[in-house]
């Protein structure tokens, strides 16, 4: 193992962050806490707390990598992303702030498309369900390939280890 200032920086980094989840684990009571951070976080903590998980290790790896291979051309990637959230904090992020709460304090999009619509059938639950479990799949794999990555490089493990 190679404990050069990069590595040394990644595990104080992760020290961080476990002293972090342990301090916010004090915090939460209850289901509304954990999810939602019981609806007492401000705009800018939301605003970072989404960008952080929207912005993982295809940003970080992804688009650098796009660009190498394609040319700039590919920074309308990040042009598109800047555009598109800016538009959804614009168009979606407000009303649906307001409309999970008059829909019964919805917590997760399938409750709240299944209380805003009234879906008796619950079909709506259903289908926003796969939906999310597909493409979170996909995205969690994509997260644990860029986890290797960012291992085989700190640690100087192979990929297939890390």
């Amino acid at each position: 193992m190679n404990f050069s200032p990069i590595s040394i920086t990644f595990f104080a980094y992760l020290v961080v962050m476990v002293a972090v989840g342990l301090v916010a684990w004090r915090f939460t009571k209850n289901f509304n806490d954990y999810i939602l951070g019981g609806r007492r976080l401000g705009a800018v903590v939301t605003a970072l707390s989404v960008g952080a998980s929207d912005m993982s290790g295809w940003l970080l790896m992804g688009l650098p990598g796009a660009v190498f291979l394609s040319g700039i051309c590919e920074s309308w990637i990040a042009i598109g992303l800047a555009l598109g959230t800016l538009a959804n904090w614009l168009i979606v992020a407000a009303p649906l702030r307001v409309y999970t709460e008059t829909a019964h304090n919805a917590l997760t999009l399938p409750d709240y498309f299944s209380h805003r619509f009234e879906d008796k059938s619950r079909m709506l639950r259903i289908i926003s369900a796969v939906v999310i479990l597909l493409f979170f799949a996909i995205y969690s794999a994509s997260g644990m390939v860029a986890s290797a990555r960012l291992f085989e490089i700190v640690l100087d493990l192979p990929y297939s280890t890390a």
